[in-house]
């Protein structure tokens, strides 16, 4: 039977078949192309270019071989085992199909029963030993057996085998992360009275490391610390980088958060090797999102991978003008707890998942981590829940909760123990045990109807729950967020942002914000006349850069009865750009903080086009940045709110009214109050009415409005302004709160 290709050549005539011809591609190029979209990432692609050329080749060894390491990419150990064999069988010789089934039969061993797991570990020992017959310096192939040895727990061969591999190959960058790896595991399931016999034991610059990373986590800080200083720079084989954020983990340990983080950015800063920095991003791969993964594997340079993780942690920093980063502090105590509360290095098996139907997805950073269980990589994400119930029935089951925040939404994370013994917990879709159910009863009302209800009722609920629970993990498992220590009161920092034309192509920026220094006094003594509060303010654009920082001291004197707020601004004159605006607020001697971010663009003001500014309201003031206007000292207000018993003060600027040919300008401008959210509409009132002439081709305008005759709520202030010589009309809004009797 002819194809549909075939068919459709022929009714072309002879130049469309010559045309066509050079349009397939060739099986040679499809394997060029498989193989390039295999390196960076993209495996369904790959997978469909290698079927496609096993399609138009079965016999085809590169595309088999090819669907094997797609299979091992997408950690689908059964098929690899498969796609290898098949390699095998036809090429008894095939040292690199034997290697790559070696590995997929190891794998695949970890996932299944007691029985089938010898079985698998059984052949995947005789294929390293196969290939290590033949070729002994073939890839990594000692390092593969070592991980073998390390699932069998035979942790001294491991060692061994590790060292022996990075000894006879050095440039095997992977194979040096490898033993780090395989140290780090050797701490985590050694108990502490038999890990220095064991490191004593090896002749070996990495025991020697850990048996400072031992201490560390035995909080012998001081013991550690010498160790770490005295092999920084002495032993090559050991990356300063890793002994830099060792030292960062002391000092965050012993609560010294600006020297944890001079250590940091020293092991950052001083990125010269692949290993180097893929030292720190192990430290980092617990949060990445997926995107971010995808950007760092394209990065080929130090300076960008440098680069990469101070932009990381700038854009989760809630206080970047600061002299200390609280959001790599966080991470880093979170990091710290998780060592201690939530390693888990056993196996991840479908016989263990309590999820064997597949609700819940994960983002492909998920797969990073393999030395915390469930529960420690929502932790070091999320950080403390605010409530857990727990329950012990035939699987232990934990739910923790997350409350809503104006950033987050209500999050709740189902966790079990599955068949399963020791510390694997993992996330599940919902809670299988009633006793579960009661407990959180509290959380949400629906489980009161799935103890109550009708079975058809609690089969709905069920799959609602499961439904809500897919959300969450897949949301939850893709952010990260920032969270205060539980004695930290949190404050409002109300703000505005506005913009107005500068010079030469720039755009001024006024940032307005009100300190509630009347909320912040009450946590003082009544002894206390001076409030002094940190504020600062930083602008970056989207690569990180920094366009501008502010880092004051403010000392504020408290009189009797204080119960305002000190309003200040900051003014910045920048290019137009999008950028981060982050802001921060904390009382001295006070375990009180307030952060706000947003992403704005700065917006460009032509020269050629009738525009407004940004609209403001402004509060008569004496502060140090308030400004003179029509005799009157005032500062831009930082509230939407505004009472009925006072006048508004609005004000705005016109760029580039129309001149005509004697050079005279006339406008007229106009205030609008909606109520309510929309524009202009048939409700609405004008509230200032004002015709100009002259001849500049900008204005600056206040407006004295009296809001007394208005009702309290939510208006839409509109300014309009209406260009006479060209019959013209542009209009900017912002909304508005009257408050008051």
């Amino acid at each position: 039977m002819n194809s549909p290709l075939v068919l459709l050549i022929l009714s072309l005539g002879a130049g469309a078949i010559t045309r066509a011809q050079e349009a397939v591609p060739k099986p040679a190029d499809s394997l060029a192309v498989a193989g390039k979209e295999l390196r960076m990432g993209n495996t369904p692609r790959a997978r469909a270019l290698y079927s496609w050329v096993l399609h138009e080749d079965r016999r085809s060894t590169p595309a088999r071989m090819g669907l094997g390491k797609v299979a091992i990419a997408e950690n689908e150990w059964g098929e690899g085992c498969d796609q290898f064999q098949d390699v095998i069988d036809r090429d008894t010789g095939s040292i690199a199909a034997r290697y790559c089934c070696g590995i997929c039969r190891r794998e695949y061993g970890a996932q299944v029963a007691f029985i089938l797991r010898k079985v698998q570990w059984g052949k995947s020992m005789d294929d390293f030993l196969w290939v290590l017959a033949r070729d002994s310096s073939y890839e990594d192939v000692l390092y593969q057996l070592a991980l073998l040895y390390r699932y069998k727990d035979e942790y001294d061969l491991a060692l061994d085998l590790g060292r022996l591999q990075i000894d006879r190959k050095p440039d095997l960058v992977d194979a040096r992360l490898g033993l780090f790896k395989l140290y780090r595991f050797v701490l985590a399931v050694v108990p502490p009275g038999d890990i220095f016999p064991l490191l004593r034991r090896r002749h070996d610059p990495f025991a020697v490391y850990f048996a400072a990373e031992a201490l560390r986590r035995q909080k012998r800080y001081e013991e550690s610390e010498q160790i770490l200083n005295a092999i920084l720079g002495r032993m090559e084989s050991i990356p300063v980088q890793a002994i830099y954020c060792s030292l960062a983990r002391i000092y965050y340990a012993r609560g010294d958060p600006a020297r944890g983080e001079a250590y940091y950015w020293r092991a950052a800063d001083s990125i010269s090797s692949w290993l180097g920095s893929a030292i720190l991003f192990e430290d980092i791969k617990y949060v990445l999102t997926d995107l971010e993964l995808k950007h760092y594997r394209s990065l080929v340079s130090d300076r960008k991978k440098s680069a990469f993780f101070h932009l990381f942690w700038n854009l989760r920093n809630p206080s970047p003008a600061a002299t200390t980063n609280v959001r790599l502090a966080e991470h880093e105590r979170r990091i710290i707890r998780a060592e201690n509360e939530f390693e888990y290095y056993g196996f991840r098996t479908h016989f263990n998942d309590p999820d064997k139907l597949h609700y819940l997805s994960f983002p492909r950073a998920f797969s990073l981590n393999r030395e915390f269980n469930d529960k420690g990589l929502v932790y070091v994400r999320h950080g403390e829940p605010d409530d857990i119930q727990r329950t012990i029935g035939e699987n232990l089951n934990e739910s923790w909760l997350y409350n809503g925040t104006d950033e987050s939404p209500k999050r709740v994370f189902y966790f079990t123990q599955s068949n399963s013994a020791g510390n694997n917990w993992r996330l599940t879709s919902f809670p299988e045990d009633p006793q579960m159910w009661e407990n959180l009863v509290m959380w949400d009302h629906r489980y009161n109807r799935l103890l109550n209800g009708q079975a058809l009722d609690q089969a709905e609920l069920q799959d609602q729950l499961r439904e809500e629970s897919e959300t969450t993990v897949s949301s939850g498992l893709a952010t990260d967020e920032h969270t205060w220590k539980k004695a930290m009161k949190t404050f409002n920092l109300p703000h505005s942002i506005s913009a107005f034309r500068g010079d030469g192509g720039k755009t001024i920026v006024n940032v307005s914000y009100a300190l509630p220094v009347g909320e912040i006094a009450k946590d003082l003594a009544d002894t206390v006349k001076t409030l002094r509060v940190e504020v600062g303010l930083s602008m970056n654009r989207t690569n990180g850069e920094v366009m501008a920082s502010e880092l004051d001291t403010l000392s504020l004197p408290l009189g009797s009865g204080m119960t305002g707020a000190y309003v200040e601004l900051y003014r910045f004159v920048l290019r137009p750009d999008s950028v981060r605006i982050a802001m921060h607020a904390r009382p001295l001697g006070l375990e009180m903080v307030s952060t706000w971010d947003r992403r704005i663009r700065i917006p460009d003001f032509p020269v050629t086009v009738p525009m407004l500014s940004d609209i403001e309201f402004l509060l008569p003031s004496s502060a140090r940045s308030s400004i003179e206007i029509n005799g009157v000292k005032v500062i831009v207000s930082p509230f939407d709110a505004v009472p009925r018993n006072k006048p508004l003060y609005v004000y705005w600027q016109t760029y580039n009214l129309t001149r005509d040919a004697d050079g005279k300008t006339a406008y007229r401008s106009r205030v609008l109050l909606t109520p309510g959210e929309s524009g202009p509409d048939d409700e609405s009132v004008v509230a200032y009415d004002n015709d100009h002439a002259g001849q500049e081709e900008s204005a600056a305008e206040l407006a004295r409005i009296d809001v007394r005759a208005r009702d309290r709520g939510m208006y839409t202030l509109t300014v309009e302004i209406t260009d006479r010589k060209m019959v013209r009309t542009f209009s900017k809004s912002r909304l508005l709160r009257l408050t008051g009797d």
